[in-house]
């Protein structure tokens, strides 16, 4: 018994020690990216989205060369269900049936590299995202009124249609899409660095959903900045190389 209380103490003492450097190996991100949704359905759909968004990542060092890290990027768009496509559809106001927000969360290996010293780290990396969306009422119209899109009256109610949106979004597994990016991070001091981002998302669902879809639809592309806070050990890590 004695022995037991003796090794849960240096338990309660040790863990929050591996806690606490855990921690100061993560390097956080917050970034704002320009989303596009490529699309070819002429007048069916509003024309390509091209929404902002939100994200934050978190990652951490395996060696010098690789990283894991895990993001999350927010978007959100009005969409409409088009029953003679018989799919969702990106749609401007008048066709709107729905608001839907997006949560893009992503987890990839990163390859890292300097080819022109520590103040410059060029990135690569992909992995895989779930793009898990939630569809809600469209502000302004009622969920009793009766549907329309670009070909008129449909039968349905706008209520139908959003029902119809959030189906599809979880339907076929097309909230699973795998990606491939790469970056390059700038170092302004030890704790911080500003960088670019090229994303690609790959929509791995047309493998198996047996739609008949336009050549583009579902790939998306991302483009945008990040800034990184670089934990306490690394940055002291970088002093010590610089010296």
């Amino acid at each position: 018994m004695r022995r037991f209380c003796v090794a849960a103490l240096l338990a309660a003492l040790t863990l929050p020690l591996c806690a606490q450097s855990f921690i100061q190996q993560i390097d956080w991100s917050l970034r704002g990216s320009l989303l596009l949704f490529p699309e070819s359905n002429g007048n069916r759909s509003a024309p390509m989205p091209i929404l902002p968004s939100l994200g934050v990542a978190a990652s951490w060092d395996l060696s010098q060369l690789l990283a894991i890290e895990a993001s999350l990027d927010v978007y959100g768009n009005t969409y409409d269900y088009d029953y003679t496509l018989d799919r969702v559809v990106p749609a401007n106001d008048e066709f709107r049936s729905a608001f839907a927000i997006g949560f893009l969360l992503g987890f990839q290996p990163v390859a890292r590299f300097h080819p022109w010293g520590e103040k410059t780290t060029v990135r690569a990396y992909g992995g895989l995202a779930f793009d898990l969306r939630l569809a809600f009422p469209a502000y302004g119209i009622d969920s009793g009124e009766d549907h329309t899109d670009a070909g008129g009256s449909t039968g349905h109610s706008v209520g139908d249609a959003k029902s119809s949106i959030n189906s599809y979004f979880w339907g076929s597994g097309r909230w699973f899409l795998p990606f491939i990016g790469g970056g390059i991070d700038f170092r302004f001091l030890n704790e911080l660095l500003l960088g670019l981002d090229l994303r690609l998302w790959i929509p791995a669902y047309r493998l198996w959903s047996g739609e008949d879809l336009p050549l583009v639809e579902g790939f998306r592309i991302g483009i945008g900045f990040r800034v990184t806070f670089s934990g306490p050990a690394k940055s002291a890590e970088v002093t010590d190389a610089e010296e």
